[in-house]
């Protein structure tokens, strides 16, 4: 391991240029977060409208033959999985099983990998020094960089990967007599391919290697000592996706099984491992887009609060020229900055799901409320001891 330390000093002057800078960009992600959150409660809104109509009118079949009366009609299907080939890694000669819908290649390559810690400490006067600790240190990694962007590239370069890692899906899939038209190769959990001495030689014949090939537990690795693995040396390993059955909700489109569009433009189609009955796979597609929903809200909500506090960023660099002066002001803004983006974001979001949900719209409203006064409360209590506090 090998540590290098760079450190900087920043003047007041650009500080406060740079902060009426972020002045802008805080504007913008605002303006940005604003449309993310009305965009993504609106598409969740229309996502809970499709499902909920889908769950009224879809026909489960128990007869696995396309009928023309269910024609153009949401059906619902679960059966053994048929796929027409099987999967293949042709570059390195592997191959999947008859039901794998999925294979991934894991290549690892020992290289180096830069690691960065960076601290600020504000001066007196509003000048800060930022010390930067920039650490390299050689191990196993799926996606090795070249060195080159490294702060100290000299002497960490790494060598190019042979071959990099890739996943195969298959598109599509036959229940019954139905053609599944889409994410087949995403169903299922992916679980570790032990791979033999056959497979081994294939590969390393595939790759011809500089070192010598080791298999350990089913992964090949390329080293001379594999107990001491040296750079550029490398691991292959496989992942796969075996489906025996599967349940899928879509439109029946003569032989197919397509997605089915709802009255207000959003598509469903459903499709999950195993024998599920419909019901509880509309059941599963909501919790899936509630948890959709909530990892935009928090991603967008993040967003808006950097934008917040790269508005009062000015308020920071300015109060910073006194470091403990400095100090609480940063504190201040950050819960101003929280406050905003629970009272603005979250009235946005109750907002959109007032008519659909009312009561969802009212858990968030209410949610949101006593959160801002919790948080404007702390906001007071800073404001109050900031002056005394300063002296």
């Amino acid at each position: 391991m090998k540590k290098f330390t760079q450190t900087t000093n920043v003047e007041f002057g650009p500080r406060v240029k740079k902060a009426f800078k972020d002045v802008g960009l805080g504007v913008a992600l605002i303006g940005f977060a604003l449309m993310g959150i009305f965009w993504n409660e609106g598409n969740s809104v229309k996502e809970v409208r499709a499902l909920d109509e889908g769950a009224g009118v879809v026909v489960p079949l128990t007869d696995l033959t396309p009928s023309a009366e269910n024609e153009g009609a949401l059906v619902h299907i679960n059966g053994s999985l048929a796929l027409d080939r099987k999967l293949a890694d042709t570059v390195l000669g592997i191959e999947g099983d008859a039901q794998t819908v999925r294979l991934e290649r894991k290549v690892e390559q020992f290289a180096w990998i830069e690691e960065t810690h960076t601290s600020t400490k504000t001066n007196a006067g509003g000048s800060q020094d930022r010390t930067t600790n920039y650490t390299y240190r050689m191990a196993w990694t799926d996606s090795p960089e070249s060195g080159a962007s490294f702060y100290v590239s000299e002497g960490h370069e790494n060598p190019p990967a042979p071959i990099r890692s890739n996943t195969r899906r298959h598109k599509t899939g036959q229940i019954g007599g139905f053609m599944v038209s889409e994410g087949v190769g995403d169903l299922g959990g992916s679980e570790q391919m032990i791979l033999t001495q056959r497979q081994a030689d294939v590969i390393t014949a595939a790759l011809n290697p500089d070192r010598a090939a080791h298999l350990i537990a089913g992964v090949v690795q390329f080293s001379e000592d594999i107990h001491d693995p040296q750079l550029g040396d490398l691991r292959i390993s496989y992942f796969t996706s075996d489906i025996e059955e599967a349940s899928a909700v879509g439109k029946q489109d003569q032989g197919m099984l397509v997605p089915y569009m709802a009255q207000n433009g959003t598509t469903v189609f459903l499709l999950e491992e195993g024998l599920q009955p419909a019901d509880q796979m509309f059941e599963t597609a909501q919790a899936v887009s509630r948890h959709k929903t909530w990892v935009f809200r928090v991603l967008l909500l993040a967003m808006m609060f950097i934008g917040f506090k790269a508005l009062l960023s000015i308020v920071d660099v300015l109060a910073s020229a006194v470091p403990a002066l400095g100090w609480l002001t940063s504190k201040l803004t950050t819960l101003i900055a929280v406050t905003l983006t629970v009272l603005i974001g979250g009235g946005v979001m109750a907002i959109a799901w007032l008519l659909v949900r009312p009561l969802v719209s009212g858990a968030i409203l209410i949610g949101v409320l006593a959160l801002a006064a919790v948080v404007g409360a702390q906001v007071r209590r800073k404001a109050q001891t900031t002056p005394s506090q300063s002296l």
